[in-house]
């Protein structure tokens, strides 16, 4: 399609595209092509970022885990069904439930208040 000169406002809407869907890899560069960030993301950052992540949903499964400690010794049938959707949902394997289960249940603060 051509533009005319008299077709334009005079703004950059009126210009047409100057690419048509380029596929960037990576950061997206700045309008001079170059990266926005001077250094790919190493996978180290990815990875770091993963064990914090994991981190924070064992944090999480264990408040939950110690406020139901907390409520009462027995778990109902409803709560032992969250505590398992709660555990998939986390990414925590039976191993870490176990683990994080005999920390709570030795957790000297629960104890004092059942």
């Amino acid at each position: 399609m051509e533009y005319d000169p008299y077709d334009s406002s005079g703004t950059d809407d009126d210009v047409p595209p100057s690419h048509q869907n380029r596929a960037i890899r990576g950061p997206h560069p700045t309008g001079n092509g170059r990266n926005t960030c001077p250094f790919p993301y190493p996978r180290q950052q990815n990875n770091d970022m993963e064990k914090e992540i994991h981190r924070l949903e064992r944090k999480a499964y264990t408040s939950v885990l110690r406020a139901f400690k907390a409520q009462a010794d027995a778990i109902s049938w409803e709560k032992e069904n969250l505590i398992t959707d709660l555990r998939r949902e986390l990414r925590l394997s039976d191993d870490e439930h176990r683990e994080l289960l005999t920390i709570v249940n030795s957790d000297e603060v629960t104890q004092r208040i059942r």
